[in-house]
């Protein structure tokens, strides 16, 4: 069974800021202990059969940060047992909103962390229609898990005219820095920083990433392309023949945005 790399923990780990992302939680996700009670959940299913699960996609894509958020024990089993109230799209828009805040680096300590929420995620597998196989002593043994449902889903609205008010402009964004930061870091003898890039383009355009307005939208993509085009590996791809990245329109056909 595949599994997120390494890097990908570690990105989410970051800007996770070591707390679980759901509206209004600030349960940690590794305890001062060093004991991990949060938990790595995929917005759409890693098994078929689980809750939001996409048959086209890839088990790359399935264990890609774009796809994963990091949720307190008690927030993963809500909006897995409710996946029509916790859709893809919310959980998408619940995963960016958390992430926004994550502008630090990750230390040596808190990389530490992040390998223990990987060896935590290592432990457990549960397969659909099957028994709950568990690495752990200490973890309850349950058949059925019961979730009581009240209240209305999160309402979160994006700034109307911003990048974020189009799921389709915002997440091409995101996928995009995504991807930069997945070519940045495949640099040997660089220190690398993932908030970096917030902050050049805050700097830049004068605001958040997804709160530019979406007038200029072409002027941050290009701006983004461009530099995943400059790094060792964009080079390299380029020099092939090899695309860096889907364009706009290719990725919403891929996507269902159309």
């Amino acid at each position: 069974m595949s599994e997120p790399k390494p890097t990908t923990i570690k990105r989410l780990f970051a800007f996770s800021r070591n707390v679980c992302a759901f509206p209004q939680c600030d349960l940690p996700i590794v305890e001062d202990s060093g004991i991990v009670t949060g938990i790595v959940c995929h917005i759409k299913a890693r098994s078929r059969g689980g809750p939001r699960y996409d048959s086209k996609q890839t088990d790359e894509e399935r264990h890609s940060f774009e796809n994963l958020i990091l949720l307190c024990s008690r927030h993963s089993k809500v909006i897995d047992s409710d996946p029509k109230k916790y859709g893809v799209e919310l959980l998408q828009e619940i995963k960016v909103i958390h992430e926004q805040k994550g502008s630090i680096e990750l230390s040596k300590t808190e990389a530490e962390q992040a390998m223990k929420v990987l060896e935590s995620y290592r432990l457990i597998y549960i397969a659909p229609g099957s028994e709950v196989n568990i690495g752990r002593a200490d973890t309850i043994h349950a058949k059925t898990v019961n979730v009581g449902k009240s209240g209305k889903s999160p309402n979160i609205q994006p700034p109307t005219g911003a990048i974020a008010s189009s799921l389709a402009h915002r997440n091409y964004a995101k996928h995009l820095v995504d991807r930069y930061h997945e070519f940045a870091s495949d640099q040997p003898g660089r220190t690398f920083s993932y908030p970096a890039i917030y902050a050049n383009i805050k700097k830049m355009f004068g605001a958040k990433w997804d709160l530019i307005p979406i007038e200029s939208f072409l002027k941050l993509t290009n701006y983004l392309q461009g530099r995943i085009d400059n790094t060792r590996l964009g080079r390299i791809n380029r020099s092939k023949g090899h695309p860096n990245y889907s364009t706009f329109d290719e990725y919403k056909t891929k996507h269902g945005y159309e």
